[in-house]
């Protein structure tokens, strides 16, 4: 009987052995769903400070946009194609897309092919954006003239102006005029829609 009991004991001890490391082994941990582990990366990663945009950076050091430009409108003007149109621009600020930073002065002067003056206008630049080769800034009226359209009140008025810098290729510009109605914010503007035929611009940021 005693060795009977001696190799049951001895069975129960073998099999203590084997079953002991798989019982002791933590269960494995579930797997993250792929976005929960998205959620988590994009805490993670997202910049610590409140209301910081990702392109802050961007928008350090001065930029500026000045000279001036000569263009005749195109068959899209209608009743005004064939019109001389001159700009010049002067605008330079601390930091991109900074109004409290901007600081400048524009001018606009458009003539019928008749010679009669359609409009005639110059105001200060409020804001500044540069990227690249391009540049929008706008402003508001400050003293003008819109003879082509009587009635039409000029002064206090927004504007908006677009420059493409394309060196000695000739430049390319785009205007808003918020006097006839067309919606101007701070800095956002037209794509540079029309090719200069003189003058130039420089643009740098």
């Amino acid at each position: 009987m005693n060795r009977r009991l001696a190799t049951i004991a001895a069975s129960l001890l073998l099999l203590a052995a084997t079953t002991a490391p798989a019982m002791a082994a933590p269960a494995p941990a579930p797997a993250t769903p792929p976005a929960a582990a998205l959620a988590t990366a994009l805490a993670t990663s997202a910049p610590t400070t409140p209301g910081e945009p990702a392109a802050a950076a961007e928008r350090s050091g001065a930029v500026s946009v000045h000279g001036s430009g000569d263009t005749v409108l195109t068959s899209a003007f209608r009743d005004f194609a064939g019109d001389p149109v001159r700009i010049t621009l002067d605008a330079r600020a601390t930091g991109n897309l900074d109004p409290g930073g901007t600081h400048g002065h524009f001018h606009v002067r458009h003539v019928h092919t008749d010679g009669r003056l359609v409009a005639d206008f110059e105001g200060d630049v409020t804001c500044l954006g540069v990227g690249g080769r391009e540049a929008i800034a706008t402003g508001v009226i400050t003293k003008g003239e819109a003879s082509w359209f009587p009635g039409l009140e000029m002064t206090g008025q927004k504007v908006s102006l677009s420059v493409e810098d394309d060196g000695r290729h000739g430049d390319r510009i785009g205007w808003v005029w918020g006097a006839l109605g067309q919606p101007v914010a701070d800095c956002q503007g037209a794509v540079p829609f029309i090719r200069t035929t003189g003058g130039d611009f420089t643009v740098r940021g």
